[in-house]
């Protein structure tokens, strides 16, 4: 039997500092009741200006205190529930640089995060928090975006079944592999989607439902860019997680803001899960 692609046993939760709703934690403590998994929270926060100089040090003892405090508030539910969860906060004065930082520094099986909300344009043009994120996690990234509690009954695995390097090919596998079992540890159904840019590249839907092992009606192709097609294909069945791969980037690449992961981001309602393969040397 194959290896599992998921294996859960710790993951990194990030906390927004904004809210006390916190659907990350939510997400966090679902998956971490399915298998026993260990729970890190990491909160990030910028400490206000204002304070004079001679009392900046005490100012931001203060600063940190509260956010430690808020934060064991948030996981008391956690803790009654038997999760093993610690907490870490830290400050400085670019969070998204922090958060970054501590995201190099931790190691897990799983990220979790909520998406944040911005459009098109600025998440294109500027290096947002899910960016970064996704740039320095060395694990698979949840970005967490329902709102609601409700169960997942469809996952939407995207996929390329045409590629012809080895690298987009293998993340294909490592896709189709992650939605089976995320499928079956959820009670849902799999559907797959795969776009094709013209008439010459036509994926025949009955050879995708083949390919992912599922039925035909619920493989998807369409004649689209891949993040249009996703987003319609998630709204029509209504999926409540979408699976996604991303290959990892290297030098001047990496510093390109908008693969498909990063455009779906603002683009469907689901929960998006972005699974990372090592870059091609």
């Amino acid at each position: 039997m194959a290896d599992a692609i998921l294996q859960i046993k710790s993951i990194l939760c990030i906390i927004d500092p904004t809210t006390n709703q916190q659907r990350a934690l939510d997400r966090a403590a679902f998956i971490a009741r399915q298998g026993g998994a260990k729970v890190h929270t990491l909160l990030c926060f910028t400490p206000p200006q204002g304070a004079a100089a001679e009392d900046a040090d005490a100012f931001l003892a203060a600063e940190q205190r509260r956010h430690e405090l808020w934060l064991e508030d948030l996981i008391k539910p956690l803790k009654v529930s038997d999760i093993d969860v610690t907490t870490e906060v830290r400050s400085s004065t670019d969070w998204r640089a922090g958060l970054a930082e501590a995201v190099r520094g931790v190691k897990a099986d799983l990220l979790v995060k909520a998406a944040s909300t911005r459009s098109p344009l600025r998440r294109r043009l500027m290096k947002t928090s899910d960016w970064l994120v996704l740039r320095e996690a060395r694990c698979p990234v949840l970005f967490a975006k329902r709102s609601d509690d409700a169960g997942i009954d469809r996952v939407l695995a995207a996929v390329n079944i045409t590629a012809t390097d080895d690298a987009h090919r293998h993340l294909t596998e490592v896709v189709l592999a992650a939605g089976r079992e995320v499928s079956a540890m959820l009670g849902a159904e799999l559907n797959v989607v795969n776009a094709y840019t013209d008439s010459k590249n036509f994926i025949h839907p009955p050879d995708l439902a083949k390919r992912a092992e599922v039925p035909r009606q619920q493989a998807h192709v369409g004649d689209a860019d891949p993040e249009d097609l996703i987003a319609s294909v998630c709204q029509k069945i209504d999926a409540g997680l979408v699976i996604i791969g991303s290959v990892g980037r290297k030098g001047m690449a990496a510093a390109v803001v908008g693969n498909t992961a990063e455009r779906i981001l603002d683009t469907v309602g689901a929960d998006i899960l972005v699974l990372v393969t090592p870059a091609a040397t």
